[in-house]
């Protein structure tokens, strides 16, 4: 992190100086040129540099943050399930990858000694691990994480079998079905009527 701050640093003091020059060079000319207006024109160049820098880090960071988040959340591609869900909020709640892990193997219904030998640590660390994830969550106990997890899955199900319904136009199933069986059907209902 010091290496991109050192970086960002000598950037800026490279721009704003460059800046400075120019000014300088082309549009004051000799007669306003003395050591004040420099080091004014200097440091007006080296704050103004250094805002744009920061905006544009800011702005980023936001953005790549949010790609995160999107290539981490459930869409078309990924398949409805607890890990899909888990692995949406995990970000939200700020859950390490162990904590996702273990919240993962908790809404599957697997007890703490059980997720200690699949992960291969203590149950004193799951335990330790439930606690955080409960506390970043706002959930209070393994039920409610389970019913939260369950409840979104459910949610993403129905979404998803809303927006295939939006997308696929109902068929007649007169138009699918095959007229010949069809009328035989039919003779076959008006005969026993």
């Amino acid at each position: 992190m010091m290496k991109y701050a050192a970086s960002g640093f000598f950037l800026v003091f490279g721009v704003a100086a460059l800046k400075t020059v120019l000014v300088v060079s082309f549009v004051l000319g000799t007669a306003l040129t003395n050591v004040t207006t420099i080091i004014g024109l200097f440091a007006l160049f080296f704050a103004l540099t250094s805002g744009v820098a920061y905006l544009c880090m800011t702005q980023l960071k936001s953005l790549l943050e949010a790609q995160r988040k999107k290539r981490l959340a459930p869409g078309e591609a990924s398949p409805i399930a607890k890990e899909s869900v888990v692995a949406r909020y995990a970000p939200d709640w700020g859950l390490s990858q162990a904590e996702a892990d273990v919240a993962i193997f908790v809404a599957k219904g697997f007890s703490n000694s059980e997720v200690a030998e699949m992960r291969g640590c203590a149950i004193a660390t799951v335990k330790s691990q439930l606690g955080s994830i409960y506390q970043k969550s706002g959930l209070g106990s393994r039920y409610q994480l389970i019913s939260f997890v369950t409840d979104e899955v459910c949610e993403m199900a129905n979404d998803r079998e809303t927006d295939d319904m939006k997308r696929h136009e109902r068929v007649a199933t007169q138009k699918i079905l095959p007229l010949v069986g069809r009328k035989k059907s039919f003779k076959s209902e008006k005969l026993s009527a």
